[in-house]
């Protein structure tokens, strides 16, 4: 968790503060509470407890209308309000929830914590998810869709609907006629979707740094020949593809 500035608003905001006379009646008490919840300046109204029984957030645009929801409000302020509190807001600070780095997965006796970046490869298995790490794996009840959300886009790539893989467990990318395919470092071969092709590509060569601020990565390029030989292909060559 993070806690960053807020962009200032562009209405004046107030937190009021009331706390009600013991003797006045509950009925009274109610309804002035409903009235200000109604109140199209008020953005938040909640009872507490402490120095104060009342607290409401209202946005205003300026002095003047601040002034005007007093007046408006006098004769119960009056009646009902032993002492009031007004706090113009300053500066606003939110939390924001950060990416998280590890993936709970099920095992026998529990849940386990995988570190996002163990993790080698994501597969789609009907309405579930394999994660690889290494040796190991682990179905997880998820969608793809969730998967991408939750890990790193920098460090990870979607090289097909139903597949992610970690950039650092690519060892080769190599076209094959018609279509690409990455070597991982295990030797399995994975076909690129033609969708994400310029995306890979972009991420993987070696002419230069990815376009979303990913070092640049220097892997292996190649096309295979018709005696299945591989050669290096050039970068002009990538980029050319790209463009068609």
């Amino acid at each position: 968790m993070t806690l960053v500035e807020a962009a200032p608003s562009d209405d004046m905001r107030v937190i009021l503060c009331l706390k009600f006379d013991r003797r006045a009646a509950s009925d009274a008490v109610l309804q002035f509470k409903q009235d200000l919840a109604n109140c199209g300046s008020v953005l938040h109204s909640v009872d507490a407890t402490g120095a104060f029984d009342h607290m409401v957030e209202v946005g205003l645009p300026d002095f003047a209308a601040y002034h005007a929801l007093f007046d408006h409000f006098a004769d119960q302020l009056r009646a009902l309000v032993e002492r009031h509190e007004a706090s113009f807001v300053c500066r606003r600070f939110m939390r924001v929830c950060g990416r998280d780095d590890a993936i709970w997965v099920p095992v026998r006796d529990g849940r386990r914590r995988i570190a996002c970046a163990t993790i080698d490869l994501v597969r789609a298995e009907g309405d579930y998810v394999r994660i690889h790490c290494g040796e190991q794996s682990w179905l997880l009840h998820d969608t793809m869709h969730h998967m991408r959300e939750l890990l790193d886009p920098h460090a990870f790539l979607t090289v097909h609907r139903s597949t992610i893989v970690n950039l650092s467990f690519v060892s080769q990318l190599v076209h094959r006629r018609h279509y690409w395919v990455i070597i991982l470092a295990n030797g399995i071969e994975q076909r690129i979707a033609k969708s994400h092709v310029a995306e890979v590509l972009d991420a993987l060569r070696t002419d230069s740094s990815s376009a979303r601020a990913r070092p640049a990565t220097h892997l292996p390029i190649a096309e295979s020949t018709a005696h299945s030989m591989e050669q290096l292909m050039p970068a002009p060559r990538i980029a050319a593809m790209m463009r068609h």
